[in-house]
């Protein structure tokens, strides 16, 4: 049985990812945002999971995603501060 916080996260998914695109309004790729969730922060997600946060932020017109190639390239929405 997993242990209680192998299963809850102290920050939503969608917090961190805000996070980073701020710390970095150039933008970056879905993979390197995926790493660096895991690497820096210690959490295992998925790309499904990762998927569907951007989709919901996206929506919300909180980022942008556009595809350079094969690469998802994530930038924070130019429209951020109306939202907020």
């Amino acid at each position: 049985m997993p242990r209680l916080f192998e299963i809850w996260r102290n920050n939503p998914l969608y917090r961190l990812v805000l996070e980073e695109l701020v710390r970095r309004p150039s933008g970056m790729s879905e993979r390197d945002l995926l790493d660096t969730i895991r690497k820096e922060h210690g959490y295992d997600v998925s790309k499904a999971e990762l998927y569907e946060v951007l989709m919901r932020l996206e929506l919300h017109g909180y980022i942008v995603v556009d595809r350079v190639g094969r690469d998802l390239i994530v930038k924070i929405s130019p429209n951020i501060d109306k939202l907020i």
